[in-house]
C-alpha cells in the first residue's frame, strides 16, 4: 500500500523503485489501466444515450420533409418511393439504394429498407433491425404525417423510440471503444512519449531502462484522474490528467538530481 501511495501522492519518492523489474512495472500499468477500463465500462453501459428529444428530432424531420414522395409502413413492410432526409448530424434514407460509402455525414444514419432498418454512426454499422423483430405492429404513412395527423405521428414516434432503445447497447459499445482508443492515444503521446523527452532534459544522466520505469510509474496518475473524470463527468479534468504526469515527472527526476548532488 505504501508503494501505491508514493506513486500516486509522492512523486518525489518514485525514484526509490528504480530497481523494480519491468515485469513489476507492467503489472502496475495493467492494473491501473484495468481499473480505468472497468470504470469506463460501468459508466458507458449504464447510460441511456437517447431520449424523447432524439425521437422527436427524427419525427419532426420526417413530418416537415418537403419531398413529394411518400412511404407507408404497415404489417412490418415499408412501401413507396424513395425519401432522403438530411441534417447536419442526422440522415435518413427511406427505400432507394444509397451507398453508405458515399455519405459524408459522420452522425447518425438510418437506412430504411422494405423489411428492415440499418443504423450507422460515424461510418460504423451499429445494428440492422428486422421489422418483424419489432413487437408492436406500428402503422404510418408519411403523407398523413406531413399533414400533421396526430395518430400517425404517434405511431412513427413509437417506431423510432423502439429503434433508438434497441441500438442503445450497440451505441454504448461504439462509444466505449472510441473512448478507450482516445484515452490510450493521449496516454502514449502525452503521458509517456513527451514525459520521456521531458525527463531527459531534466536529468540526462539516468540510464534508459531506469528512465523508462520511472516514467511509467509517474504516468499512472493519468489513469487515476481519467477515472475520476469519467466517474463524475468532470470533463475539464481530462486536461489536468495530461498535465499532471509531466508535473510528476519533473518532481521525480529533479529530486534524483538533488540526491545525486
Amino acid at each position: 500500500m505504501q508503494k501505491f501511495k508514493n506513486i500516486l501522492c509522492h512523486p518525489s519518492r518514485v525514484g526509490l523503485y528504480h530497481k523494480d523489474s519491468f515485469l513489476v512495472v507492467l503489472i502496475y500499468l495493467v492494473l491501473y489501466l484495468g481499473v480505468l477500463i472497468g470504470i469506463l465500462a460501468v459508466k458507458t453501459y449504464n447510460t441511456t444515450y437517447f431520449d424523447y428529444s432524439d425521437v422527436s428530432y427524427i419525427t419532426n424531420m420526417i413530418e416537415y420533409d418537403k419531398s413529394e414522395n411518400n412511404v407507408e409502413y404497415k404489417d412490418y413492410k415499408l412501401t413507396g418511393k424513395e425519401i432522403i432526409i438530411k441534417s447536419s448530424n442526422f440522415e435518413c434514407y427511406i427505400l432507394g439504394n444509397t451507398d453508405i460509402n458515399k455519405i459524408q455525414n459522420n452522425g447518425m444514419i438510418f437506412f430504411m429498407k422494405e423489411d428492415s432498418i440499418s443504423v450507422y454512426y460515424a461510418y460504423s454499422h451499429l445494428k440492422t433491425i428486422s421489422y418483424t423483430d419489432i413487437k408492436a405492429n406500428y402503422s404510418f404513412n408519411t403523407a398523413n404525417i406531413k399533414n400533421h395527423d396526430s395518430k400517425e405521428l404517434y405511431q412513427l414516434t413509437g417506431f423510432f423510440d423502439y429503434v433508438l432503445t434497441d441500438i442503445n447497447t450497440k451505441y454504448a459499445t461504439h462509444t466505449f471503444i472510441t473512448n478507450i482508443v482516445r484515452i490510450l492515444e493521449y496516454y502514449f503521446i502525452f503521458a509517456v512519449a513527451i514525459m520521456a523527452v521531458f525527463s531527459f532534459f531534466i536529468n540526462p544522466d539516468i540510464r534508459f531502462d531506469v528512465r523508462a520505469k520511472l516514467v511509467i510509474y509517474d504516468s499512472l496518475i493519468y489513469f487515476l484522474i481519467m477515472g475520476i473524470t469519467i466517474l463524475y463527468n468532470f470533463s475539464y479534468l481530462q486536461y489536468f490528467a495530461i498535465i499532471c504526469p509531466l508535473i510528476y515527472c519533473a518532481t521525480t527526476f529533479s529530486h534524483i538530481m538533488r540526491v545525486r548532488k
